[in-house]
Formats: structure tokens, C-alpha cells, sequence
């Protein structure tokens, strides 16, 4: 715990970042991916072959952009580097001990939603949120990855808003996420998305709740699906595991 606090406190970001839990996320995510390895490997094999199949579709040096990049545990970063590939790793905040693990990569701290520093400082102005502006690449990568980010998007928005009693509509969650899926389809280039279908919630192996992720979003069947332990009995209650039916679509 005091580990975690001193990365908190000494990792450079912009307040919202920290204020809205990005960064506490971030650490966290870290310790439990190392508490739950075992549940978590066949996922992020699966990522990782995903990822590795398009990658060596592509030209030996073509630029690879990687949305939701984390702490790159499901990513084959030994094998793109292999293949001479230039890797751009985007997320709202990069922990330093993985800026200093892959000193080649190219590191971009940007929140493709647009909407976080709006949704802050309307929150502490009392205004509404404004739409967000168009995520304009200077240049157009060869593939982009889209990584078990898409149902993610507007939570941490939405608790934040919930939290201090601001109503962003009952759209909002929708609109983020058909947002990120209508940039992607824009983008001329190869695109591969991984995401979160259904969250199936199971009391001692019987499946006792299932609520989908994506609500009505604009996208057509996956290619392939596969489910992913996200939390195991113990890891977020005593007797209630947590899996996540997750797909891909090359769009």
C-alpha cells in the first residue's frame, strides 16, 4: 500500500487524471494482474496471438498504434519489436516502470474520448460537457489496436458525474462508446478491436447474472469469442467469480 501511494503521488499527470481515478486504476491494475495470472493467462494469449497475426500481415517497419496500451500485458511486445515494427502505446497515463521497460516505444498520454478534462471542469464549474473534438492523427498508422477499452470508455466519467451529482443524460454511456467504434471505422487503415461483450456473473460456478457491455452498439457479430476470468471467487467477493465474454472485429 505504501508503494502504491508513492507511485500516486509521484507520477506526473494532470489532475483530472488523478482526481477521476485513472492513475489509482493504473496501480492497481498492476497488483492484480499479478493476483489473478493464473485466471487471467488464457485472455491475454489470446490478445497477444490476436494482436501478433495482423502485426505480421503488415510490411517489416509499418507503424502500429496501440489504444489502451496499460501495462502492456497483453500485448506480444518481444515479437512486434521483432518484426521491426514502430509501436505508438496510447492511454490516459503511463506508469514510469513501464515507460523505462520499452525505452523504443513511442509513449502518447491522450484520452481518446476527448471528454474527461471537459467532464472535470464542468463538474467543478457547474456547466454541462461540451462534445468532444475529433481525434485528427498526424499520421495514419498501418494498424490500430483498439484493447479491451471499448466498454471501459465512459465509466470512470460516469462514476465521477454520479459522484458529484451531475447528469451527463441517459445516453452518455451509449454515445461514448459508438463514438470510439465510428473513429475507428473512419481511420484508413487496418484496424483490429478487442472487447468486452458480456460480464456473466457466477455463485460457486453457477451462472447467476449475465449484463452485456456494449450496450446498442453499432457493430456487426465478432469474429470470435472467448471468455476471460476477470475475478476469480475472492478476488471481488467470497463466493462470486466474474467472467467477461470478450470478441474481436477487424473493421
Amino acid at each position: 500500500m505504501i508503494i502504491e501511494a508513492l507511485t500516486h503521488l509521484f507520477t506526473p499527470a494532470p489532475t483530472y487524471v488523478k482526481k477521476m481515478g485513472y492513475l489509482k486504476e493504473s496501480i492497481a491494475i498492476e497488483a492484480r494482474v499479478n493476483r489473478c495470472r493464473d485466471a487471467w493467462q488464457p485472455h491475454l494469449d489470446t490478445c497477444k496471438k490476436l494482436i501478433l497475426q495482423q502485426a505480421e500481415k503488415l510490411e517489416q517497419g509499418s507503424n502500429i498504434m496501440i489504444l489502451g496500451s496499460g501495462g502492456f500485458h497483453d500485448i506480444p511486445m518481444s515479437e512486434l519489436l521483432a518484426l521491426g515494427h514502430t509501436i505508438t502505446a496510447v492511454d490516459i497515463v503511463h506508469l514510469q516502470k513501464v515507460k523505462n521497460r520499452y525505452p523504443d516505444i513511442n509513449f502518447v498520454e491522450h484520452d481518446v474520448t476527448g471528454l474527461n478534462q471537459k467532464l472535470f471542469d464542468a463538474v467543478n464549474n457547474n456547466k454541462s460537457v461540451s462534445p468532444a473534438s475529433d481525434w485528427e492523427l498526424i499520421k495514419t498508422p498501418d494498424l490500430i489496436i483498439s484493447l479491451n477499452l471499448l466498454s471501459q470508455l465512459p465509466l470512470k466519467m460516469i462514476r465521477y458525474a454520479e459522484k458529484h451529482s451531475h447528469d451527463l443524460g441517459i445516453l452518455f454511456q451509449e454515445n461514448v462508446m459508438q463514438a470510439h467504434v465510428d473513429w475507428l471505422k473512419k481511420q484508413k487503415t487496418n484496424v483490429l478491436l478487442i472487447s468486452d461483450i458480456e460480464r456473466e456473473y457466477y455463485h460457486h460456478e453457477k451462472l447467476v447474472e449475465t449484463i452485456p457491455t456494449l450496450l446498442k452498439i453499432d457493430l456487426p457479430d465478432p469474429i470470435s469469442t472467448w471468455k476471460w476470468n476477470i475475478a476469480p471467487e475472492g478476488e471481488a467477493d467470497p463466493e462470486i467469480s466474474i467472467t467477461h465474454l470478450v470478441g474481436y472485429w477487424t473493421l
